[in-house]
């Protein structure tokens, strides 16, 4: 099931990150951890881990988090270990990442992978594209979002006998008209919209 929290601000809206850290709370409850919580930068992501420590402390739940001392690696090792892990990681987790099984049960995608457009790689593509004409949002930025979205999808179903949610904390893809493409991207799956 993809849960769609239909109702929140939008992610560069000032509430929106305190919003969203207590709707993980909700969802890492629902499967007792064994989530991912995949973030588009390390600033959001870290500032999510300070607001949720304390609670995921209190309420027991190993928390691995992407880009302190420990690496990818490790990270990934610890949380197969199925205790109550939750793994708060950017980039690299939409990725590449094999959690088969139900030590991976929750896959929590705060933001629509859009790549920060202000990234000089990125803005000189934009650049680019815009020179020849072309619209860099849909030419470029769309395409790339949903690729990476699909990947961020696939870290949960890896086998057909691999079960578990999929929550989506970003209210783009149910109200604006590019969200259809997300939708199309991916398996067809029971889509519950939250609000």
């Amino acid at each position: 099931t993809m849960y769609i929290e239909s109702d929140m601000p939008a992610p560069d809206d000032s509430a929106f990150l305190s919003i969203a850290a207590e709707k993980i709370k909700k969802y890492v409850q629902q499967t007792n951890g064994r989530a991912f919580v995949l973030f588009t930068s390390f600033q959001m992501l870290e500032a999510t881990a300070e607001m949720l420590s304390e609670w995921f402390v209190k309420n027991d739940y190993d928390v691995l988090v992407h880009g302190g001392s420990i690496d990818r690696t490790e990270l990934l090792k610890r949380f197969k270990l199925d205790r109550k892990s939750v793994l708060l990681g950017t980039d690299s987790f939409w990725q590449g990442v094999d959690v088969p099984g139900q030590a991976l049960s929750n896959v929590i995608i705060v933001k629509l992978p859009f790549a920060v457009p202000s990234h000089p790689l990125i803005e000189g593509r934009i650049e680019h594209l815009r020179s020849q004409g072309q619209n860099p949002f849909y030419s470029y930025q769309l395409p790339q979002a949903i690729i990476k979205f699909k990947q961020g999808f696939g870290r949960l179903i890896r086998s057909k006998t691999d079960s578990g949610i999929i929550v989506i904390l970003d209210s783009r893809i149910v109200q604006k008209s590019y969200g259809r493409e997300f939708f199309s991207a991916i398996e067809k799956c029971r889509v519950e919209l939250v609000s």
